[in-house]
């Protein structure tokens, strides 16, 4: 008998230090997605300097590769260092903050949650693919343009617009937008429960997406252009307010069965 409590002890104590270990790894994955999330909200920001200094503050050159293309020696180097910010401060940084929600949302509906927590990864995964792709192919050619004979450029810029309309047109504002907008609706509606502010802005992230892949599908430039332009300046704001948020304190979500927290 005596054995027998000694070793219920033993495990209790085991089981115990377990728990504190997983609330310790929790804390810290917590503390990790949130700083990674600001972080991101900095790199996004100087994305959208360094490409308009590329391009001298010319909108229409940022998505008319034939326009990037005369930026000249000054404006490769600053549109690789754009591109470079936007894999970081758009996608690879946002990554863990995914990861957290889905093991937060989790207890109110798994598989849903998992569904949108999986196309926010192909989301971000497809959208660095495009930014490592811009970064290390369109510089080279924006240099080669400067000293190019005509002939030369005749085969620059079909090369060029190649490029843009294979990542912009088919890998961000296509197919990496409708896996957005289905991740932000779903997450955005399972937060609006008990976080009716952080879910509306997360399902507005949804519904900017969603506007941007339809409008690239029925090539209607300015409904595409405009939902584009809210996406890049809500998604580091949404980014700012999660992270400062988790950096004070976990998210309490509420199971539909037994309302715990």
């Amino acid at each position: 008998m005596v054995k027998s409590g000694s070793r219920q002890r033993q495990m209790a104590d085991v089981d115990h230090v377990r728990a504190e270990t997983g609330r310790a790894d929790d804390r810290f994955f917590r503390r990790t997605a949130a700083i990674a999330a600001v972080l991101s909200v900095f790199l996004a920001a100087g994305n959208l300097l360094t490409m308009l200094l590329a391009v001298r503050f010319d909108l229409d050159a940022v998505s008319n590769p034939l326009l990037l293309l005369r930026s000249g020696a000054a404006g490769a180097k600053l549109w690789r260092w754009s591109m470079i910010l936007d894999l970081f401060g758009y996608y690879l940084l946002i990554i863990p903050l995914i990861l957290y929600l889905r093991g937060t949302l989790r207890v109110k509906s798994p598989y849903w949650v998992d569904l949108c927590a999986y196309c926010l990864l192909a989301y971000c995964l497809i959208g660095a693919l495009g930014a490592a792709i811009l970064a290390m192919s369109t510089p080279p050619l924006i240099e080669a343009y400067v000293n190019a004979v005509p002939r030369q450029r005749e085969i620059l810029e079909p090369l060029a617009n190649s490029y843009a309309d294979t990542v912009y047109k088919a890998m961000w504002n296509l197919l990496a937008e409708l896996f957005a907008a289905t991740g932000w609706i779903g997450f955005g509606v399972l937060l609006r429960g008990e976080h009716g502010a952080l879910g509306t802005m997360t399902f507005a992230l949804g519904v900017a997406c969603l506007v941007d892949a339809v409008g690239t599908i029925f090539q209607w430039q300015l409904f595409s252009v405009t939902a584009l332009s809210i996406y890049l300046l809500l998604a580091p704001l949404w980014a700012l307010c999660v992270g400062l948020r988790l950096l004070r304190a976990p998210l309490q979500i509420k199971t539909a069965s037994s309302g715990r927290t």
